[in-house]
Parts: C-alpha cells; sequence; structure tokens
C-alpha cells in the first residue's frame, strides 16, 4: 500500500517526444487551442484496479480530437498543468492527485469514488491552434506572426 504523501504526488511521463528540436519550434503554452486524444481513469484505492471513465473518442466527435484552451480551467488543474510544453505528436501519461483532480459534482457525474488512489490520463497532442502540427511544427510563433501585415 503507498503512504500518502506518495498518493499526493504529480507526475508527468512522456512516453513519445519528437526527437530533433528543429521539428518542434512551437510548443504549446497558455491560451493555445490544443486538440488532444486521451483516455482518463482513475485507480481505487487498492492501487489494483484501473477503471476508464473518459475518452476523446466518448466525446461524440467522430474521429476527431478533444479540442481545449490550455489554463482556461477547461479541464480538471492536473491535465491543464500536464499539457503545457509539448510539441504536436507528443504523448503523456500523466499520475494526478485527488487535490488536483476532479471535484464532488464532476466526481459524481464520471461515477468515480470519493476514495479514489489517483487519476492516470494518457494523451496525444494533435495540434496547436488547429494548424501546428507534427509534420509542419519548423517555424516559430515570431516568424509566423511576422508573415502577416496587419
Amino acid at each position: 500500500m503507498q503512504t500518502t504523501a506518495q498518493q499526493q504526488q504529480f507526475t508527468i511521463t512522456t512516453t513519445s517526444q519528437r526527437q530533433s528540436q528543429q521539428s518542434c519550434a512551437i510548443q504549446s503554452r497558455r491560451n493555445d487551442v490544443l486538440e488532444i486524444n486521451y483516455e482518463a481513469a482513475y485507480v481505487d484505492k487498492t492501487g489494483e484496479k484501473k477503471v476508464i471513465y473518459d475518452a476523446s473518442a466518448f466525446r461524440g466527435t467522430g474521429n476527431r480530437p478533444y479540442q481545449m484552451v490550455l489554463g482556461s480551467g477547461d479541464m480538471i488543474p492536473g491535465v491543464d498543468q500536464g499539457l503545457y510544453d509539448m510539441c504536436p505528436g507528443d504523448e503523456r501519461t500523466l499520475n494526478i492527485p485527488p487535490s488536483l483532480g476532479h471535484g464532488p459534482k464532476s466526481r459524481k457525474l464520471y461515477l468515480i469514488p470519493s476514495d479514489y488512489m489517483k487519476l492516470e490520463w494518457t494523451m496525444k497532442l494533435v495540434s496547436i491552434d488547429a494548424n501546428i502540427r507534427e509534420d509542419n511544427n519548423i517555424v516559430s510563433r515570431d516568424e509566423r506572426e511576422s508573415r502577416f501585415a496587419y
């Protein structure tokens, strides 16, 4: 059994990342519109049972990723914190303690028991601002913006 201090630990594990920094000119930051594919699960109090309670595939958007604004409060705090500084194509696993997870109303909505150990989110960043993707992320934000005359 894990101790309380271990249960409260927030961790980000990058499971897949772009190898070249040149091919990642733009990373996610506050107010970016992100498209993500994700799967969300809770781990029960014993730490042995993982139950999927939400996923981008469940959202009814067909094959489209879930869209959200980073830092807007659209997602639970642990997910919001775990999406910063990602490149399109990166994949991460977030272990989120209850203190950065769902409140009582959304736990009830998703049928998450109040005594769960942690949340585990796996996600892939598909795009930033709908047009910055894994295959075209070689120009910085400044360079992109300088192309437009205002």
